[in-house]
């Protein structure tokens, strides 16, 4: 319980009236006359010294009157358990910076020192919690210890922080900063002590504040910013300008790595050189001046890049992973003598199916009359004539197990041809229903674009079909409620694409003498698009940051860049805490770099924080915000007061006092004056 204006309290003290007035005991003023007074013998008034309290009942209720009008205006607020009274007292929050630009020269030590000697005037009284953070942050010591072990909390923090070095993720000095609001107001106990937080750190502009654009800050907590410097402030910066490699002009054959290079505005150094470890080219040299960024595109597509001349070395380094495309077996069943035929569906296949940085298509040609398909088929093509029984029923094994099987409709196959292939009896093929002429043709529509097979045309570059024309179809009588899906259809309504599970039926070919789909720009996204939808993504793995959740997958090993071994548990979660290359399950690189922010290690102006709504100081306690923050607190405390509204119920008790005390003096008075009367 407190009190909202205590100084009320001092009324009670006025008790001291009623007892006074009961010790005078003054005689009745009333006056009698009487004919004579010489038969009544004379009262010797009693000494004060021998008086003696009367009437205690009487006094009590006039004392307790007394109080209860101290009470009353004094007016008592009870306050839950986490909550206390306005005090001098300080509940402070110690941020400590341990993101990779505090590698840097003596940083980390000057870092440890200023959190020592903060921590060293904080008073016992006070409530305090200590927290590092670089793109994440991470509890030390919390608001609750503190409260029970305020008595050890030196001797507890000074080891931990002794024993911290800082990292390689990114600074993101704004969630370090929200998350500490929210320890402020999760915390008991804090209410009407005075809030702030120390932040130690070398406030670099790489720092991200974006985090504070989505909150506004609690005027009652204030920050300080204790900044660290570095002597110098020399500094190169080398990020990829972008993730894929292209060519030299002139050496096609040459693969490159484009990089960017950024110098810091306060530079002195301006001279650089770019060089492979363990490469036999000669070192990339050139000038950078202060300020500027520059793109270079440097040979090579794999290894460690380093970048020298510069002061500080901790961002001077990117890794890049060898290309690993993956081999996707393919299976085409027809004739191999087709391949080098222009006319052929085979011709066209071959060559839209080429290599990528993520992708190794490996096709191969399976006549008709094969009894099986090879051992780790994952992709079939199917444009021929009638296959043989065994080999339709290693297609069909392979759609159901989850394999893609794209088969063209031919004039050759017939109603058990396609039942055997689908599985769906009644299905059956028209040849008779085509168009022959070149001045006959149809166009696509209905085309399902959101479904997953049909996903590259979602682009809108690749939506427009009226450049598309097909010259022979197959028309394909589906039986009703077939479990079959028409994905897309020609303009005469006919089905030209569809689908049942893992397997898709085309109702004319992609070579010339049916369309003009090989030739146009739609046939080499729809085949990488069928690759996706059968489980193999036509992109290159960006590399990743620091901090980053590796893609574990299936791995059941990997290895860091510094040689450690891991064997991550089914469902793990393992964030990357250094750059290099990392190797899951022996055989796949992933290359993790630095963010590319963290190099700019120009200090920021503090007028960035106050911008986003931070209350901040500069050393000196920011008085009147502080004045504005205890009056809002005092403001809501008079707020809670008003709602308990305690006062009414001391008036309450007062009033009846009050009337117990008046009607308990009348009958004393009255017996009084009775006796006096009385007597002889």
């Amino acid at each position: 319980m407190t009190w909202l204006f205590p100084l009320y309290l001092l009324g009670g003290a006025a008790i001291i009236g009623p007892i006074l007035m009961h010790l005078r005991r003054r005689p009745p003023q009333e006056r009698v006359e009487f004919s004579s007074l010489m038969f009544l013998d004379g009262q010797t008034p009693m000494p004060v010294s021998k008086r003696r309290l009367e009437n205690w009942l009487l006094l009590l209720l006039r004392c307790l009157a007394l109080l209860l009008l101290a009470l009353m205006f004094a007016r008592p607020l009870w306050r839950s358990e986490n909550e206390g009274a306005v005090s001098q007292n300080q509940a402070t929050v110690l941020l400590l910076d341990r993101s990779a630009s505090m590698q840097r020269g003596d940083l980390w030590k000057q870092a440890i020192t200023a959190s020592t000697q903060r921590l060293e005037k904080i008073a016992l009284t006070d409530r305090i919690a200590v927290a590092t953070w670089d793109r994440e942050t991470k509890l030390l010591w919390s608001f609750d210890q503190d409260k029970t072990s305020a008595s050890t909390r030196l001797a507890t923090l000074k080891p931990q922080l002794a024993a911290l070095k800082p990292g390689w993720a990114s600074t993101d000095l704004g969630q370090a900063l929200v998350d500490t609001a929210g320890w402020f107001g999760s915390a008991q106990g804090l209410s009407g002590l005075k809030k702030r937080v120390i932040v130690i750190t070398d406030f670099q502009e790489g720092s991200h504040l974006d985090a504070l654009r989505g909150m506004v800050w609690p005027e009652n907590i204030a920050v300080e910013v204790v900044r660290v410097d570095a002597p110098k402030a020399d500094n190169f910066t080398i990020s990829f300008a972008a993730s894929a490699a292209e060519s030299l002009p002139g050496q096609s054959d040459a693969p490159t790595t484009r990089v960017r290079l950024s110098n810091t505005r306060d530079s002195k150094v301006s001279d650089f050189k770019l060089a492979w470890d363990k490469g036999t080219e000669a070192p990339t040299t050139g000038y950078l001046p202060p300020g500027a960024s520059r793109v270079l595109s440097l040979p090579g597509t794999a290894g460690t890049l380093t970048l020298t001349g510069d002061a500080w070395d901790f961002d001077n380094r990117i890794y890049i992973a060898a290309a690993q495309p993956k081999a996707v077996k393919i299976v085409f069943i027809g004739d191999e003598k087709t391949r080098s035929e222009a006319a052929s569906p085979l011709f066209y296949l071959s060559r839209a199916l080429q290599p990528t940085p993520s992708l190794l298509p490996e096709l191969t040609v399976v006549p008709e009359t094969a009894q099986s398909l090879p051992s780790g088929t994952e992709l079939v093509f199917i444009s021929g004539a009638r296959l043989s029984a065994s080999l339709v029923k290693s297609v069909r094994a392979l759609a159901e197990k989850g394999g893609l099987v794209i088969s063209v409709v031919t004039p050759e196959m017939k109603m058990q041809d396609l039942e055997a292939l689908t599985g769906i009896s009644g299905i059956q093929s028209d040849v008779s229903d085509k168009s022959d002429s070149s001045d006959d043709y149809q166009m696509l529509s209905e085309v399902q674009i959101t479904h997953p097979l049909l996903r590259p045309f979602a682009d809108e570059r690749l939506r427009d079909f009226t450049k598309l024309r097909f010259w022979k179809h197959r028309k394909l009588i589906l039986p009703k409620e077939a479990p079959i899906e028409v994905l897309a259809r020609f303009d005469g309504g006919d089905p030209a694409i569809v689908a049942k599970g893992h397997l898709i039926l085309l109702t004319s070919g992609w070579h010339p003498a049916d369309s003009q789909l090989a030739l146009s720009t739609k046939f080499v996204p729809l085949l990488y698009g069928w690759l996706e939808a059968a489980g193999f993504r036509n992109e290159q793995a960006a590399s990743l940051l620091v901090g980053d959740v590796l893609p574990l997958e299936a791995a059941t090993s990997m290895m860091t860049p510094d040689g450690q071994t891991l064997t991550p548990k089914p469902g793990d979660t393992i964030r990357t805490e250094t750059p290099g290359i990392y190797t899951l399950a022996k055989d796949r690189l992933i290359a993790v770099n630095l963010a590319p922010e963290e190099g700019r290690i120009t200090p920021m102006d503090l007028t960035k924080l106050r911008e986003l709504g931070v209350r901040v100081e500069d050393g000196e306690p920011d008085v009147t915000a502080s004045t504005k923050a205890e009056d809002k607190e005092r403001l809501a405390i008079t707020e809670q007061e008003a709602q308990q509204r305690a006062w009414i119920w001391l008036l309450g008790s007062l009033l009846v006092i009050l009337a117990w005390e008046t009607w308990l003096a009348g009958r004393i008075r009255q017996g009084t004056l009775q006796s006096a009367y009385s007597s002889p």
